[in-house]
C-alpha cells in the first residue's frame, strides 16, 4: 500500500505534456465530490428501488450527473470530482459490489455500469462548456479478486497481469502498526475480496500508469481543465 510518489509526479508531468489544468488551476475551484453511482440516474432512466445497505449498483451514471450540472453549478462550485472511471470485479461479493469504483481489474476498459466512452466524453464536453473542471479518481494502489489470495488469476487483470507486479501476499491487519514495510507493502482488503497490491515502486508500473494517464488526459480533457487523484 505504497504512496505513490514517484507515480504523482510522473503523472502530474503527464498533465502538462497533455496541457491540462495545472495545480494552481485548480486551487483557484471549489470542488464538488460526486459518489457515481449513488448520485444520480439519467432523467431518461426511471430509478429502481435501490437499498444502498445491500451494497448493490444503484444506477448512478455519467449521463445523471450531466443533468445535475445546473445544480451543481448553482450551489456555486466550479470543479466536480468522480468516482473511478475504470472496469471494476463484476460478481456480487460477501463484501458487496464494487458501486464505490475501487476493485478495479482492467484499466483499459470503462465500467459499464456508469456508462459508455460517448457519455464519459459528453460528461466532460458538458463540465468545459460551463468553465469547470473534472477531476477523475484514479485507484494505484491495487487490483481486486472474488476470492481468497490462492486462487487469484492475474490473467484476469489488464495491464498487469503477472505476479511479477504485485507484492507478495500479507494482510494488513493493523493499521495502527508503525512498521512502514507492512504498511506499505501488505494488502488491503480480506479473504473475500483480495486486493492485490500493486509494487508501484517499480519503473514499469510507473511507466504504465503515466502512460495511461496520458491517454485519459487526451481522449476526454475536453477544453484541457481535467485532472486526477491518486
Amino acid at each position: 500500500m505504497r504512496f505513490l510518489t514517484a507515480v504523482w509526479l510522473a503523472a502530474f508531468s503527464s498533465f502538462h505534456l497533455c496541457s491540462a489544468a495545472t495545480a494552481d488551476d485548480w486551487r483557484l475551484r471549489t470542488i464538488y465530490q460526486v459518489f457515481t453511482d449513488r448520485f444520480a440516474v439519467s432523467n431518461n432512466t426511471e430509478a429502481e428501488p435501490c437499498d444502498p445497505a445491500k451494497g448493490q449498483y444503484c444506477g448512478g451514471s455519467w449521463q445523471g450527473i450531466i443533468d445535475k450540472l445546473d445544480y451543481i453549478q448553482n450551489l456555486g462550485f466550479s470543479a466536480i470530482w468522480i468516482s473511478p472511471i475504470t472496469q471494476q470485479l463484476p460478481q456480487y461479493t460477501p463484501d458487496y459490489s464494487s458501486y464505490h469504483g475501487y476493485w478495479q481489474q482492467n484499466l483499459f476498459e470503462l465500467n459499464p455500469h456508469f456508462g459508455t466512452v460517448s457519455d464519459l466524453q459528453s460528461l466532460s464536453g458538458a463540465v468545459h462548456e460551463r468553465g469547470m473542471y473534472l477531476m477523475v479518481d484514479v485507484v494505484v494502489n491495487h487490483f481486486a479478486w472474488d476470492g481468497p489470495e490462492n486462487q487469484i488469476n492475474y490473467s484476469d487483470f489488464t495491464p498487469f497481469n503477472d505476479p511479477k507486479y504485485y507484492h507478495p501476499y500479507c494482510l494488513i491487519e493493523d493499521y495502527t502498526d508503525a512498521n512502514d514495510s507492512v504498511i506499505q507493502d501488505c494488502w488491503l482488503g480480506d479473504d473475500q475480496v483480495t486486493l492485490p497490491d500493486l509494487r508501484t515502486e517499480d519503473d514499469d508500473i510507473i511507466d504504465e500508469f503515466t502512460s495511461w494517464i496520458q491517454g485519459l488526459v487526451a481522449n476526454y480533457s475536453g477544453t484541457q481543465r481535467l485532472s486526477f487523484v491518486l
